[in-house]
């Protein structure tokens, strides 16, 4: 038995952190312990009643919120997946240069998984092949896709050295996960500079000139202020 995501009826992430977490509705209360859960045991490691356990509540009351473990973790992708996968195909259809698009791309990620309450470091790419998850599995793909794509188009452009677009998708999905592992702990933070230090840090090593990296980052500051304009 599985429970649909529906994140739209829930409060976003800016409210949750203007609220103390004992003000969270029950839903998100139990998605952050689990998420935090999952970070630590990793999801094979975790059962319900630890969830329940860790909230101060009985394992029958999660099931009236949650039917399964796997319900959660359906959830936790909506967040995890969902929301990141449309903010890329946004951007991929943005009127700027493929260059300035990536470099927004990985700024707002980097934001995004730092200030989110909920940690975001238990959810590895291997665990989106559990049945159950196959629609998470093919949103994951899509935003891969995407991502592959700003980079062909900044290398057909002659913006971005040549690389092969699936290497260089690996190389910005492991600088920003080392990032997000070592400055998220699981702690409600702002990001500070840490999404333009790890988008900086990277397109200069893609970028075909490296000495363009300020004028890139101009440019993506834009994009990413029109973006905040939209959403």
């Amino acid at each position: 038995m599985s429970a649909k995501p529906s994140t739209e009826s829930r409060p976003d992430f800016t409210q949750l952190r203007a609220l103390p977490r004992e003000r969270w509705p029950r839903r998100e209360q139990i998605l952050c312990e689990a998420a935090s859960l999952f970070a630590q045991r990793g999801y094979h490691g975790t059962s319900t009643r630890d969830i329940a356990e860790a909230l101060g509540i009985r394992q029958p009351s999660l099931y009236n919120h949650y039917p399964s473990k796997l319900a959660i973790l359906q959830d936790l992708c909506a967040y995890d997946i969902g929301v990141p996968e449309e903010r890329v195909r946004w951007l991929a259809g943005a009127e700027a240069s493929a260059s300035a698009r990536l470099y927004a791309a990985v700024s707002l990620d980097v934001e995004y998984c730092l200030e989110a309450p909920i940690d975001m470091r238990g959810l590895p790419d291997d665990l989106i092949r559990e049945p159950g998850l196959e629609s998470w599995n093919r949103r994951l793909r899509a935003w891969y896709g995407t991502v592959r794509a700003l980079v062909r188009e900044g290398v057909e452009e002659g913006e971005l050295a040549p690389i092969d677009p699936e290497f260089a998708r690996q190389a910005i999905w492991g600088v920003e996960w080392e990032v997000i592992r070592v400055s998220h702990g699981g702690r409600r933070r702002r990001a500070g500079s840490r999404p333009d230090d790890t988008a900086t840090f990277l397109l200069r090593g893609l970028l075909a000139d490296p000495g363009r990296v300020g004028e890139v980052r101009r440019a993506a500051a834009e994009v990413i202020a029109a973006y905040r304009a939209a959403t």
